[in-house]
């Protein structure tokens, strides 16, 4: 018989094997270094930080501070695994109020790289520095430096070929670099910041700067100058920040930024609440610019549930997201809704009749259109303009007219042309007469005044039976705005009656975008996020579409109307109503200037 083998398999790992294997967590790159070094420094109350970089961080990570300094007994256990000054018992992680709390970061970082901390503190005549080398922690010994900090990381991954080989370009590294930095600076405001990378000057941040001004250092005046303030507060929870205008919307996030309690998180709630307030103003697929901050209580929120604190877990967040919708969406509101490319969108004025009176004796016609569909654009849209002859006079020139006259031109039966004294206006009809009965339901739906057409005999329409039961759990919501609904079968419903805005046979393929929209939802929204969705749809269906010709009187109704609104420069999908070309953009696009 062969003897079994007692020997054990299970062994500890060294401690400089641990520290390796957490550093893939912690440490992805040089980004995730100079997250963790300025956070000690924050932690520490540093009000002035110098961060230098090199070859994107990978070379050397220096982040220097004015803080409160180390001792030789702290400067001992710096680089020990779960040494920390920052929680002693499990019953702390429900109170943390500083960036850091783990203590495993340093002994990461020294364990994939070369490491070195010189600190200083008031007390003492002199500074203390230690190494660590690759997970070798070196003596304590004595040095000398100011009052504070600097904390060095050389050579990352120097010790780890695999990982360093997966490094990016210096560009890009740095970029990453960079962007914790501006985070840091924004959700900071009263610390300074002085940024350098190989040695040249790449930005500084006053410690006297607000977030205004921080904001117009890092992306520029053009969106500081637009933005809009955020301020709102209910119990405990208080935001403050600025929004930008739907104009500066983004394919990505990069300049979506949330600061929690003073730490730069990227959380889905708090993303879905910010895409929710831009909803009507933004387009859709575009992501909203934003700089918030949100302050709560530490024990109202989980930080401890990923290895680098950017994402966080909320206790109430039932409460959380009506508070930042109601107050996002008041700031929105308030935001400039100006077009890309510098090309403002100047709203009608603000009192009925002013910018398209009505001939005496005629009534707008536009409250009777009907929904139409065209396959394109109608025939007189395309009629060729007569031609002139070379020796026909000039015209005489036109004496400049008031801001809110001028003559009105169809084109492609889709856009109204109109001059201006200072150069034209081009609006979208559809869009126009879209966010016009978008408004109209709304206070029809608050007033409790939304008009039912009832049908005598009722529509059917074909469903799966999985949309069926989808729709059921909705009815009575949809009743409120006027769309009865009843099942006829396990595959069919019946619809009773529609909105009197609505066109009879916009109805069954309302009903199918209802269902379709609430079959795609990762969850069922909830009762008023139906209500406001369906109301989009039902908008976009009674509007006068591209191709739609319109008489001068249904064109004056459209812009009265219009006029009347407090907000007229989108339609409710975000996307604009008119662009405004002045008379110098007229004059560059013709090279007279």
């Amino acid at each position: 018989m062969s003897a079994v083998s007692s020997a054990a398999t299970i062994r500890v790992l060294p401690e400089r094997v641990r520290n390796q294997i957490a550093a893939g967590e912690v440490v992805e790159r040089p980004a995730s270094v100079v997250k963790e070094l300025c956070e000690n420094a924050l932690d520490a109350g540093a009000r002035e930080l110098v961060v230098e970089l090199e070859e994107g961080g990978a070379a050397l990570v220096r982040v220097t501070d004015d803080g409160r300094g180390m001792g030789p007994e702290d400067l001992r256990l710096a680089f020990v695994s779960h040494a920390t000054s920052k929680l002693a018992e499990v019953d702390d992680l429900a109170h943390i109020g500083t960036l850091g709390f783990r203590g495993e970061a340093l002994a990461s970082i020294g364990s994939v790289a070369r490491a070195r901390i010189l600190s200083r503190r008031a007390e003492d005549e002199h500074a203390w520095a230690v190494e660590d080398l690759g997970g070798t922690i070196g003596p304590v010994t004595a040095a000398g430096a100011p009052l504070g900090t600097t904390l060095e990381v050389r050579d990352l991954f120097y010790n780890v070929p695999a990982r360093r080989a997966f490094l990016r370009r210096t560009s890009t590294e740095l970029g990453r670099a960079l962007d914790v930095l501006q985070r840091l600076a924004l959700a900071h405001v009263g610390t300074g910041f002085v940024v350098t990378h190989d040695r040249g000057r790449v930005f500084d941040i006053e410690r006297e700067m607000d977030l205004a001004a921080r904001v117009r250092r890092l992306f520029g005046a053009e969106l500081a100058e637009a933005l809009v303030p955020v301020a709102a507060e209910q119990g405990e929870l208080r935001l403050s920040g600025l929004v930008a205008p739907p104009r500066f919307s983004r394919s990505d996030t990069t300049r979506q930024m949330w600061f929690l309690n003073g730490r730069p998180l990227k959380d889905r709630v708090l993303a879905r609440c910010l895409l929710e307030a831009y909803r009507g103003f933004n387009d859709e697929k575009r992501q909203p610019v934003a700089f918030l901050s949100l302050a709560l209580p530490p024990a109202s929120v989980d930080v401890n549930v990923h290895p680098t604190k950017s994402e966080v877990r909320f206790r109430d967040e039932r409460r959380l997201f009506p508070f930042l919708l109601t107050a996002l969406r008041a700031a929105v509101a308030r935001t400039d809704m100006a077009t890309p490319g510098g090309r403002l969108l100047v709203p009608f004025p603000r009192h009925p009749g002013a910018a398209w009176p009505a001939q005496s004796g005629e009534r707008p016609r536009i409250e009777e259109l009907e929904v139409r569909e065209a396959d394109g654009p109608a025939p007189e849209a395309l009629r060729p303009a007569p031609e002139l002859s070379a020796s026909a006079p000039c015209l005489p020139a036109l004496a400049p007219e008031p801001a809110h006259a001028g003559a009105v031109l169809q084109v492609a039966a889709t856009y109204l042309v109109r001059a201006l004294a200072d150069g034209l206006e081009i609006v979208d009809q559809h869009a126009l007469h879209e966010r016009v009965i978008y408004e109209r339901l709304k206070a029809a739906l608050r007033a409790g005044k939304l008009e039912v057409q009832r049908e005598l005999v009722p529509e059917l329409i074909e469903l799966a039976r999985s949309e069926v039961h989808v729709l059921t759990e909705h009815l009575p919501t949809l009743e409120k705005l006027g769309i009865e609904l009843a099942l006829f079968g396990p595959t069919t419903v019946a619809i009773h009656g529609l909105p009197a805005l609505l066109a009879r046979r916009a109805g069954p393929r309302l009903v199918r975008e209802i269902v379709a929209a609430l079959a795609e939802g990762e969850k069922l929204p909830g009762p008023e996020e139906l209500l406001d969705h369906v109301v989009h749809s039902m908008a976009c269906r009674r509007s006068v579409m591209a191709g739609d010709l319109l008489a001068p009187e249904e064109i004056e109704a459209l812009l009265a109307a219009a006029a009347r609104l407090d907000h007229d420069q989108t339609c409710p999908h975000g996307r604009p109503t008119r662009v405004r070309l002045t008379l110098s953009d007229l004059e560059r696009a013709f090279h007279r200037r």
